[in-house]
C-alpha cells in the first residue's frame, strides 16, 4: 500500500456464494432482495471457468462489515467473506 491509505476504510461488501451455473447465484439473489439491499452478482473469470459471486451490502468501513457478515451467518448459515468493493464496480454491480 502506498501512502497513507488505511486498508480497513472505504467500502465493503459480503460474500455470501459463488456458483458455476449464474440461474443458482440468481435465486439466491432473489431469495435474499426481500430482506437485504444492495444485493449484486459479480462475474469472475477464473482459470479453471466463470464464477458468480453473490454479494450483498455496500458497508462503510471493514469492522462493520464484518459484524453485518456475523449477522448473515447467524440469520441465514452463510459462511461470509467480507471484501472490498473496487472504486470502479458499480453499486448495483451485474445484474
Amino acid at each position: 500500500v502506498l501512502g497513507n491509505v488505511d486498508p480497513a476504510a472505504g467500502f465493503f461488501t459480503v460474500q455470501v456464494g459463488a456458483f458455476r451455473d449464474r440461474g443458482n447465484a440468481e435465486r439466491l439473489r432473489d431469495r435474499l432482495n426481500p430482506s437485504y439491499s444492495p444485493i449484486f452478482i459479480q462475474q469472475y473469470d477464473a482459470p479453471d471457468g466463470t464464477f458468480y459471486r453473490v454479494r450483498v451490502g455496500k458497508i462503510s468501513g471493514e469492522d462493520t462489515a464484518r459484524q453485518f457478515g456475523e449477522q448473515l451467518r447467524l440469520r441465514e448459515g452463510f459462511t461470509p467473506f467480507v471484501t472490498r468493493l473496487d472504486p470502479e464496480t458499480p453499486a448495483g454491480g451485474m445484474r
